[in-house]
């Protein structure tokens, strides 16, 4: 039966010749853990280069700055790491980061009558909702998930304008909720970057030691042959389109908290950024590789990389243009990696 060892698939041989060379099942190992020393140098190195262009980049309140940004688009990219190692995208995330937020504005704003807690958790079934949807079409209909996700990202971005557009939204005057996207553990942790730390250590559990985790591994790094094995792919696939969507609402709920009200752009760039992390972190884009622990470093470098970006005074245009060239690397890094991988199994 398909399992996971250090974030990667591995099948047992059942061949008439046993093992598999030694030599092989090395460099396999090396190529699927090469990622997090690689990660770490960067970050180092990004570190030391900022700082030499402005001191401020490593001043206590920059990094304070730095890691009260890394919250939201960290939970998101949490759960789009679900899609991809099952072998799929979703563009959506950033459009049911905005929607979701804003079915629980208009539920939880003053005089509607509903409760807080009611309010939020209808705005992240909404997004669980729209996440069932981009699974149905992928698993049930056969829909690419690139095309898929793109449709619903223009429907959902459309419906939260129109939103927008129609209902004003007071400002959010409940100091309980407030602190749930504002508020600090211990006066110097921010409690996102908590949420996000904790979601990151029981995602990491579900997908090393779980049997829904191996499953998720196995139907990434082959479809078919998990399904030989009994893997029901199709409900694991449809599965991680749900936990996306609720973690991509989640984020928009907090973020919503932060501003102290909906908005209907919010989230505009948070698939481009959350894509990049994933990527970034060595989750394979063609599925059944990458463990939690990359995401959580990557996650750290493109949260300095904006941060650090600023603090040296380049234009913003031109940041997002160093982004798209790190998650160009990354995709360069994948690609070079998955074919090492496959030269090894040869």
């Amino acid at each position: 039966m398909p399992g996971v060892t250090g974030g990667r698939l591995q099948v047992t041989d059942t061949s008439a010749t046993g093992t598999k060379p030694a030599a092989r099942s090395a460099l396999r190992a090396l190529n699927a853990k090469s990622v997090l020393p690689i990660l770490t140098l960067f970050y180092v190195v990004m570190i030391a280069a900022f700082s030499l262009g402005n001191p401020i980049f490593i001043s206590v309140d920059n990094i304070g700055s730095i890691i009260l940004n890394l919250g939201i688009p960290g939970i998101v990219a949490i759960g789009l790491t679900f899609v991809v190692l099952s072998g799929h995208v979703d563009l959506s995330v950033g459009s049911i980061f905005a929607f979701s937020a804003y079915i629980a504005g208009i539920l939880i704003q003053e005089g509607s009558g509903v409760p807080i807690p009611v309010g939020i958790a209808v705005g992240v079934l909404a997004g669980a909702a729209v996440g069932a949807l981009n699974g149905f079409v992928v698993t049930v209909l056969g829909v690419n998930s690139i095309i898929t996700t793109l449709g619903t990202m223009a429907i959902f971005r459309g419906l939260a304008q129109i939103l927008g557009s129609n209902t004003y939204l007071t400002r959010i005057e409940n100091e309980a909720l407030l602190f749930l996207g504002r508020g600090y553990l211990f006066d110097y942790i921010p409690v996102t970057f908590a949420y996000m730390v904790v979601f990151l250590i029981i995602c990491s559990l579900i997908l090393g030691f779980t049997r829904y985790g191996r499953h998720v591994y196995a139907t990434g790094a082959s479809e078919m042959v998990s399904r030989l094995y009994g893997v029901a792919t199709r409900k694991i696939q449809f599965s991680t389109f749900v936990i996306s969507g609720l973690f991509a609402a989640v984020g928009g709920i907090l973020l919503m908290s932060q501003l102290a009200r909906a908005s209907y752009t919010a989230g505009e760039d948070l698939t481009f950024k959350a894509l990049t992390v994933v990527i970034l972190g060595g989750i394979s884009l063609s599925g059944g590789r990458g463990a939690m622990i990359g995401v959580l470093v990557a996650i750290f470098i493109v949260g300095s990389i904006a941060n650090g970006l600023a603090v040296v005074h380049v234009p913003i245009n031109a940041r997002d243009a160093f982004t798209g060239l790190v998650l160009i690397g990354a995709i360069v890094f994948d690609s070079i990696r998955n074919r090492n991988l496959e030269q090894a199994q040869v």
